[in-house]
């Protein structure tokens, strides 16, 4: 089932390949082990942030159809909760939850496992929280005369005065507007910076 899901959108024709099956397994494996090493500790900020994006981008990619991201998007998560010493509790539950409608039965089993009474059918869909799934950093285009040239990674809510030192330290964008004087700068915050140069 959870394999048939990861195949490729669901319009596209794909080949079954039995070998597939082997990366799923793993995931579903990476998934239990996480879970049995839980402990009921607090979520790091950047778990937290990952948990809220997982939590969003699911239920999104579900609303979607998009199946074969939103698996994607529990492996990353699933990759990082086994880089830490314990599981947070709180990050197992909500990961039983996201993942039930792909794996039901494995799904149910990590949330009898947690302690819960009740089966997870009851429970609601787990929320997030929008500031934490907003990124602190952002990558943003930098043009020359409305061609592209380069990528900055810029704070969230930089102004002009932020953006323009960070864009002309830029090797290529140095190199493109060398010998030149820079008449105008077009700042759409948090979207692009273009230099008009002559």
């Amino acid at each position: 089932r959870l394999y048939e899901m990861f195949m490729g959108p669901l319009e596209q024709v794909k080949p079954w390949q039995t070998s597939g099956m082997e990366g799923v397994r793993r995931f579903l494996d990476r998934v239990w082990n996480v879970t049995v090493n839980v402990a009921d500790i607090p979520v790091d900020e950047a778990t937290n942030r990952l948990l809220h994006k997982t939590i969003k981008k699911v239920g999104e990619d579900i609303e979607n159809l998009r199946f074969n991201t939103a698996i994607s998007t529990m492996m990353i998560f699933v990759k990082h909760l086994g880089t830490l010493e314990k599981t947070p509790k709180e990050c197992a539950q909500k990961l039983a939850l996201v993942l039930s409608p792909f794996a039901p039965h494995v799904g149910e089993e990590l949330w009898q496992m947690l302690g819960a009474k009740d089966t997870l059918a009851y429970e609601p869909w787990p929320a997030f929280d929008p500031l934490l799934v907003v990124d602190d950093v952002i990558e943003m285009p930098v043009q020359v005369n409305g061609k592209f040239r380069s990528t900055i990674t810029i704070a969230k809510g930089a102004t002009e005065d932020d953006v323009r030192p960070l864009a002309l330290a830029d090797e290529k964008v140095k190199a493109t507007i060398a010998g030149k004087t820079i008449k105008k700068c077009v700042y759409v915050p948090g979207k692009i910076l273009n230099f008009i140069v002559g």
